[in-house]
C-alpha cells in the first residue's frame, strides 16, 4: 500500500515544473508570456519561432518572461525552452487576434489549480478510508 502512496506523490510532482506559454496577437505583433505552474516567470528562457518547420527567429525572453515579436508570417510556432527538459510550444495564426486577456488567463489557471488540489485531497481521503477498511478485516 505504501508503494501506491509513493506513486501518487511522484505523479503529483509532475506538474510542479510545467511550463506554460500564453500568446496574444495585436496587428502583426505577437506578445509572448511564459511562466511555470508555480507562477514564477520564465526569466531569460530561450525563444524559438518557426514557420513551417523552419526557424525564422531566435532570442531570449526578458526578466519578466515576456517578448513581443513582429511577425511577417501568418502561421507560426512559438517554442520556449527553459532547459532541463522544460519546453512549451504553441501555434498561433497571426491574422486572428487572441481575445482573452492575460489576467483572465492567469485567473483560469489559478482556478484549475484549486480544482486539482481539491480532487487530490479527495483521492487521498478515499485512499486512507480504504486502508482503514482493509485493516479492520
Amino acid at each position: 500500500m505504501r508503494y501506491i502512496f509513493i506513486i501518487l506523490i511522484l505523479i503529483s510532482s509532475v506538474w510542479a515544473h510545467k511550463l506554460n506559454v500564453f500568446l496574444t496577437n495585436e496587428d502583426s505583433n505577437v506578445h509572448i508570456f511564459a511562466y511555470f505552474a508555480s507562477g514564477a516567470v520564465c526569466q531569460n528562457c530561450k525563444l524559438i519561432i518557426k514557420n513551417k518547420d523552419k526557424i525564422v527567429f531566435e532570442d531570449k525572453l526578458d526578466n519578466k518572461g515576456k517578448y513581443t515579436y513582429n511577425s511577417k508570417y501568418k502561421n507560426i510556432d512559438v517554442i520556449v525552452d527553459a532547459e532541463g527538459g522544460h519546453m512549451a510550444q504553441e501555434k498561433i495564426e497571426v491574422s486572428k487576434p487572441h481575445t482573452q486577456s492575460l489576467t483572465k488567463h492567469i485567473q483560469e489557471e489559478e482556478t484549475q489549480k484549486y480544482y486539482k488540489i481539491v480532487i487530490s485531497l479527495f483521492l487521498i481521503g478515499i485512499i486512507f478510508f480504504l486502508i482503514k477498511k482493509v485493516k479492520r478485516k
